[in-house]
C-alpha cells in the first residue's frame, strides 16, 4: 500500500444513505507522500433526483444551517453537471493517475463517501475506477494515528468538497508518514 496511488474523496450530498444524491465531489490524488493533483465538480441535484436518488429531510435541514459559502457550492447558483458526466470525468481523472489495481480510495467513514459513490456509479451503469478491495476509511486510520489529525486549520470553506478533501489529504499524508516512517516519502 505504501507505493499505491491514493485518492481522497469528499462528497457533499443531500442524504446519508447509499442512494443519497451527490451535489459535489472533491478529490485529491496522493502518491509517495505528496499531493499530485486535484479534482472538483458540482452536480445538479435536480438531474440526480430524476435518476431516482433519495434525499432526506434531515440533511437538507442541516445544509440550511451551513454557511452561505458552503451552500453556494451546492444550491444551483454555480454551474453544475449531470451525475453521469461528473462520474465519467472523475473516472477519467483517476485513470490518468493510476490503474484500478493501483488506486486506493479513501473516504471519511466506512459507510459514507465510498458507499455513496459506488451506488452512484452502479445507478449510472458505470464500472468503478478502483477495485472494491481498495476501499479505505480515513476515520479508522486517524483513530489509529490521532496525532495525524493535527495538520492545522482547514483552509477554505468547511463543507466545500475540495477544501475538505485537501484537509483530509494532509491528514492521510501525516498518518501514512507515521505508519511508514522515512520510507513513505522516498522516491526509491
Amino acid at each position: 500500500m505504501k507505493d499505491a496511488t491514493h485518492f481522497i474523496i469528499d462528497l457533499e450530498t443531500m442524504g446519508k444513505g447509499p442512494l443519497a444524491p451527490i451535489v459535489a465531489i472533491g478529490a485529491v490524488c496522493v502518491a509517495k507522500g505528496a499531493v499530485v493533483d486535484e479534482f472538483y465538480v458540482r452536480i445538479s441535484l435536480e438531474l440526480s433526483l430524476a435518476l431516482g436518488l433519495e434525499p432526506d429531510a434531515s440533511t437538507i435541514q442541516w445544509w440550511l444551517q451551513q454557511s452561505d459559502e458552503a451552500r453556494r457550492e451546492i444550491d444551483g447558483r454555480e454551474p453544475s453537471l449531470h451525475l453521469t458526466t461528473a462520474l465519467a470525468d472523475l473516472q477519467n481523472w483517476m485513470l490518468a493517475h493510476a490503474t484500478e489495481e493501483e488506486a486506493h480510495v479513501w473516504g471519511n467513514g466506512s459507510s459514507f463517501d465510498n458507499v455513496i459513490l459506488r451506488s452512484s456509479y452502479q445507478k449510472c451503469g458505470f464500472e468503478l475506477p478502483w477495485q472494491f478491495r481498495h476501499d479505505r476509511d480515513l476515520r479508522t486510520l486517524l483513530a489509529l494515528y490521532p496525532e495525524a489529525k493535527d495538520v492545522g486549520e482547514l483552509e477554505g470553506t468547511k463543507h466545500h468538497a475540495l477544501h475538505d478533501a485537501r484537509h483530509e489529504a494532509k491528514q492521510l499524508i501525516a498518518a501514512l508518514g507515521m505508519h511508514y516512517g522515512s520510507a513513505w516519502g522516498s522516491k526509491a
